[in-house]
């Protein structure tokens, strides 16, 4: 995801949090990026939403009180998220302000997306219905799209909505109080007729770029049987006899086997749902913001995939490198598993990895840790195995040893070309069907059948991740061993 020569965009550089959330003053998180994305582990409740969250506020369209985001366990708070930017540009959120004017085009151009946020988009009024889409595409996933509309005016579609809202309010002082103006009615149509064709040019944009991130979603394999036919809007109207507005509706039609389904979400899994929402969630960000728009923009994506496959999150990773290049793409997860397999797909000069662990400090309370990866996943992976046996969770290291094992063994079966059994969730991929096969391949060459017979002595103890059995304490030397054992494994599959 290079940037493409000659790009001048100011990206952000380091991010500073102390005394927000999950990270008080005593364990503040500096997070290191110059300029480049990010990928973040961290266990659940480590402070990885914490980011998520002190990103989102700091780059708000709206000034964001910070004092509820406050760390509880510090008095007193004084809640703090820094960004400096490649430019030298500090942006600060504390109790003494918010750089709403500074951050406001970003604001509008970024994309923050949760599992959550997903939820949105399959949510019907009732278990019958197809969910409507009208206020979270006015709201957020159209609000910036910019249309042209009667007089050659340009006018964002939040824009234009926000002109709906004041024409339906509008009122006027009278000799005996205040009452709606004569011509009422008549603006508040005119509003409305405005409103409904920036709508239809900001829907005509989005229904392009939805089914063409779709596609690519879905057909990783072969073609997929979900379709996206388009989106359904007859227009907001005006009723005079009710003084109402009518038609806030939104509808996604969408086909399975060429059978149109009159409500997604009862029929449909859970992982072409989010297939579908995302799609469309990213498809807004393509129709709202100019690929040329030369703006920081965010693509902040906290735990988006768990509802997908392992096989169908690898396309998010692709579309994101394809179509968003000039963004900063930050990706967080709870997945460890998927973050090593990001990682590797991931690598390369325009991605940083870290990880966030608790910990306990002197006084006995957990606090946050961040760690940042090294670019050699399987080197990482070892080292974290190391300091975990260095402050006495063997148990831990042992896992680490079995994930570095794992990974030398996959690369060493890619790089010969050698067959082993296929899953589409990498998790099931069987250990022992990695080691027969590369002591298959290592046959002659003494180093590698050294290095392979020292792996089957620690595989059923150390390496098996069954067989961890809490009444029955790991040994740290043995932890140790394996972990030399791995190594000695990685030296030889490299040569």
């Amino acid at each position: 995801m290079a940037e493409p020569e000659g790009e001048s965009v100011a990206k952000i550089a380091s991010i500073h949090i102390s005394d927000f959330r999950a990270f008080p003053a005593l364990a503040p998180a500096s997070v290191v990026l110059e300029g480049k994305n990010l990928l973040a582990w961290g266990e659940n409740g480590s402070g990885k939403s914490s980011i998520y969250r002190a990103l989102r506020g700091l780059f708000s369209a709206n000034a964001q009180d910070i004092s509820p985001m406050r760390n509880v366990f510090s008095d007193p708070a004084e809640p703090s998220v820094k960004a400096t930017l490649t430019n030298k540009t500090e942006l600060h959120w504390s109790a003494a302000g918010h750089p709403t004017t500074t951050v406001l085009d970003t604001a509008r151009k970024s994309a923050f997306l949760s599992h959550t946020r997903l939820v949105e988009m399959n949510t019907g009024r009732t278990a019958d219905d197809a969910p409507n889409l009208f206020t979270v595409a006015v709201e957020k996933l159209l609000a910036d799209y910019e249309a042209t509309v009667a007089g050659g005016l340009r006018r964002t579609v939040g824009e234009l909505w926000t002109e709906v809202n004041a024409a339906l309010e509008r009122r006027v002082p009278y000799s005996k109080g205040i009452r709606r103006p004569p011509d009422f009615a008549e603006k508040v149509k005119d509003a409305c007729d405005q409103f409904n064709e920036g709508m239809k040019q900001a829907l005509d944009a989005l229904e392009a770029h939805a089914k063409s991130v779709l596609r690519k979603l879905l057909d990783v394999f072969q073609p997929d049987a979900l379709e996206l036919v388009g989106f359904t809007f007859y227009g907001v109207t005006y009723d005079e006899k009710e003084r109402e507005l009518g038609n806030q509706m939104l509808i996604a039609n969408v086909k399975f086997r060429d059978y149109a389904l009159p409500a997604p979400p009862n029929f449909l899994n859970e992982a072409r749902l989010s297939a579908l929402a995302i799609a469309t969630y990213l498809a807004g960000r393509l129709a709202c913001v100019p690929e040329n728009d030369k703006a920081l923009k965010l693509l902040v994506l906290d735990d988006l995939l768990i509802s997908l496959d392992y096989s169908h999150r690898r396309p998010v990773l692709d579309v994101i490198g394809e179509l968003f290049k000039g963004w900063q793409v930050i990706l967080l997860t709870h997945d460890r598993f998927w973050f090593e397999l990001a990682r590797e797909q991931l690598s390369g000069g325009s991605w940083k990895a870290i990880e966030i662990y608790e910990k306990l400090d002197a006084d006995g309370l957990l606090r946050p840790v961040i760690w940042e990866s090294k670019d050699d996943l399987v080197a990482e992976t070892l080292d974290q195995a190391g300091r975990f046996l260095g402050d006495n969770h063997p148990a831990a290291a042992a896992n680490y040893a079995r994930t570095a094992c794992e990974l030398t063994l996959r690369r060493y079966c890619r790089k010969h070309n050698i067959p082993f059994g296929y899953t589409d969730d990498p998790q099931k991929i069987k250990v022992e069907d990695l080691i027969i096969r590369g002591e298959s391949h290592a046959k002659g060459n003494s180093a590698r059948e050294q290095a392979f017979r020292e792996i089957r002595r620690y595989k059923n103890l150390i390496l098996n991740p069954l067989s961890h059995n809490p009444t029955q304490p790991i040994v740290k030397a043995d932890v140790a061993a394996a972990i030399d054992a791995v190594r000695a494994l990685v030296k030889a599959c490299a040569k």
